[in-house]
């Protein structure tokens, strides 16, 4: 099986691997692949992620940074959709579930909630027993302009 050399991405020194893993590995070893910059970050992100409620904006820069990784990928994922080369299970299952955080699956649908309040004395009987019998959704019917006499 032939083999080649490559220069580590994160302390420099050259190592061996297969030929048919020198566009994967990266990295000479497990420390240098957790130690490497963006994979540090990319962890910071998911702990902070998990101890705090983003915003929304942090949200979205979160978002942009996984595009940026996206990014990295498509070329690959490109040449393995054309058969070129070949990812694992793995590798594959990784990459779609990254895609899903920067493009949703467009079959969800869009859906946009209207509320409005009501003064406890504004609510009709109805309106007042079906809140009472527990039904989620009250319909409310449209009055005419009433005019005011003077």
């Amino acid at each position: 099986m032939a083999t080649v050399v490559i220069t580590c991405e994160t302390c420099k020194k050259e190592f061996s691997t297969k030929a048919y893993h020198k566009d994967r590995r990266k990295f000479c070893s497990m420390q240098c692949r957790k130690t490497a910059p963006h994979l540090k970050k990319a962890s910071e992100m998911t702990a902070l992620a998990s101890r705090e409620k983003l915003t929304p904006a942090e949200s979205g820069r979160i978002r942009a940074e996984i595009a940026t990784y996206m990014r990295d990928q498509l070329t690959d994922a490109h040449l393995v959709v054309m058969g070129t080369k070949e990812w694992n299970p793995t590798q594959a299952r990784v990459f779609g579930m990254l895609l899903n955080k920067v493009v949703p699956d467009l079959n969800h649908s869009f859906n946009q909630h209207e509320h409005s309040a009501k003064t406890l004395t504004d609510l009709s009987r109805d309106e007042l027993e079906a809140i009472a019998q527990g039904v989620s959704e009250i319909e409310v019917e449209s009055i005419g302009v009433i005019e005011h006499e003077d």
